[in-house]
């Protein structure tokens, strides 16, 4: 399961770049990948995992801020297809799952 974070925050006063800032550092500090500028995205074991996110977010979000959530499988992230300029990149593969002994 990948969540996907689409956002669009104001950054016309200087609180309001602050707010837009500590809100990119802290995708970035859970684990989320940028895609493109304000999309970000994040492998989570499971929907529950991703729920737990989602809820952490819900806190996040600046003031006036828009934010949009999207849970997507594996699967269809996989099919996904990334266009740089006439380039065809490879998708973003999931991390490899982490042994404990």
């Amino acid at each position: 399961m990948w969540l996907m974070v689409m956002f669009d925050l104001p950054v016309v006063s200087i609180e309001e770049k602050r707010q837009y800032t500590r809100f990119r550092k802290y995708l970035l500090r859970e684990g989320f990948l940028q895609l493109q500028f304000s999309v970000y995205a994040k492998f989570c074991a499971s929907r529950e995992n991703a729920q737990k996110y989602l809820n952490h977010l819900k806190e996040a979000v600046p003031p006036g801020g828009k934010v949009r959530l999207l849970m997507i499988t594996d699967k269809q992230f996989g099919d996904m297809v990334s266009l740089y300029g006439k380039r065809i990149e490879e998708v973003e593969k999931k991390p490899e799952q982490l042994l404990l002994f």
